[in-house]
């Protein structure tokens, strides 16, 4: 499998969230130390505390993202580890995140990385994600769960828009979404979401079996590759 992704916005982005956060961190320790110093400085104390959690807020959020084992695009290349040569994956590259290029057409992944329980319940249509120190981890910038179906559903649009302009038989191309919690640490129950819904170890088996689709005309399948610009470039992984 090639992996062809936008490094440099990684790299921005991870350097942001790293950064934002220590800083963050650093000034509500600031706005600490003032306020017990100077008890009666409450306008520097509040602005320090404003800003600070602002700062840890963002952080966390892209730090969530692109920095750590956790990251969107380190995880999901690790999942899908092990697809054969004929799969191109694209982080960051296209107006969907993570889009794997198989030869039946197009997956786009939306990425999960919350640990704790995580369900989803057909009779009512609700997702329910519990977890120890949840309430700390939003402060910090962990995203909610939100509802990972029109997550995907809004990739794929995004994705299909894109093909429409660039593609003239755009239309003969499968688009599908599909959710991927990366998070070992996970109980994922989700087998009647409205996606297809995986944890991590369980995405690959379903792109070779039942996921799998009939491959695309030769022509229709080169069309996509050049609409795509995926050309002999990018990190090859076994």
């Amino acid at each position: 499998m090639r992996i062809i992704r936008d490094e440099r916005r990684i790299e921005v982005l991870s350097s942001v969230g790293q950064y934002a956060t220590l800083g963050g961190l650093l000034i509500l320790l600031l706005g600490l130390v003032i306020s017990f110093i100077q008890p009666t400085w409450m306008l520097p104390v509040a602005i320090s505390t404003g800003v600070g959690f602002v700062l840890s807020v963002v952080g966390g959020f892209f730090a969530d993202r692109y920095a750590g084992s956790l990251a969107h695009h380190k995880a999901l290349a690790e999942v899908l580890k092990g697809m054969d040569y004929r799969h191109t994956l694209l982080q960051y590259t296209l107006p969907a995140d993570h889009v794997l290029v198989e030869p039946g057409g197009c997956t786009v992944f939306v990425v999960k990385s919350q640990a704790g329980e995580v369900t989803y319940n057909a009779d009512n249509d609700k997702w329910k994600h519990k977890q120890r120190g949840k309430f700390f981890r939003r402060l910090v910038g962990q995203t909610g769960l939100g509802r990972p179906e029109k997550e995907a559903a809004k990739e794929v649009e995004r994705l299909r828009e894109f093909l429409n302009d660039r593609v003239e038989n755009a239309d003969g191309i499968p688009v599908r979404g599909a959710v991927v919690f990366v998070n070992e640490d996970v109980q994922l129950e989700a087998d009647q979401a409205p996606v297809p819904t995986f944890y991590r170890k369980n995405v690959k088996d379903w792109l070779r079996r039942s996921g799998e689709r009939r491959p695309l005309p030769d022509e229709l399948q080169e069309e996509l590759l050049n609409a795509l610009n995926v050309g002999s470039g990018g990190e090859e992984e076994a």
